[in-house]
């Protein structure tokens, strides 16, 4: 009888044995596989780049506009704004007064105009990084420069997208 007591529980180990190391095996596996995968996907063209460039269109109008809160309104709350020669921004309210006190010092009397384009989008689910250009040109200061800006962008469950980091830089002088 003893016999037969060892023998079932050599069994039953070698079964549970057995049954761990195949389901650690399928666990590992689609583990490993999710890991390997690029979420990351290039888009130039398509209904979530036209969305992406609808933001980047609203906070163009705002700041022709000289509206330092709907500026703002394209960030997230606790985004970062870094800017060539300039501490970095951080959070939205930090980022509105910045533009509150650039749209102050900008004469009124000169003509603002500025354009800016999405050139390439890599999309992570809701996450976005994009990179773009833009230009301005003062007319009645008769100046004009271009820049270059690289953002990290997400999506809010509104489908709404929000710069959480913006960098740029001069690519001529204004």
């Amino acid at each position: 009888m003893t016999g037969i007591k060892t023998t079932n529980r050599l069994n039953l180990i070698i079964i549970v044995s057995v049954v761990s190391l195949i389901f650690g095996f399928v666990a590992g596996i689609m583990y490993n596989d999710s890991k390997s995968k690029t979420n990351g996907v290039m888009v130039s063209s398509g209904p979530e780049l036209e969305k992406i460039q609808m933001v980047t269109n609203e906070f163009v109008e705002a700041w022709i506009k000289g509206d330092a809160e709907g500026c703002a309104n394209t960030y997230s709350l606790d985004a970062v704004f870094m800017t060539p020669g300039q501490p970095s921004f951080n959070g939205r309210q930090a980022i509105k007064k910045r533009y509150d006190k650039m749209f102050k010092n900008r004469n009124d009397s000169v003509t603002v105009e500025l354009n800016e384009t999405v050139h390439d989008v890599i999309y992570f689910n809701d996450w976005a990084v994009i990179r773009g250009s833009g230009y301005e040109t003062r007319k009645g200061a008769e100046t004009k420069g271009t820049y270059k800006w690289v953002i990290l962008a997400k999506r809010q469950s509104s489908g709404k997208w929000e710069t959480v980091w913006d960098i740029f830089n001069d690519a001529e002088s204004f």
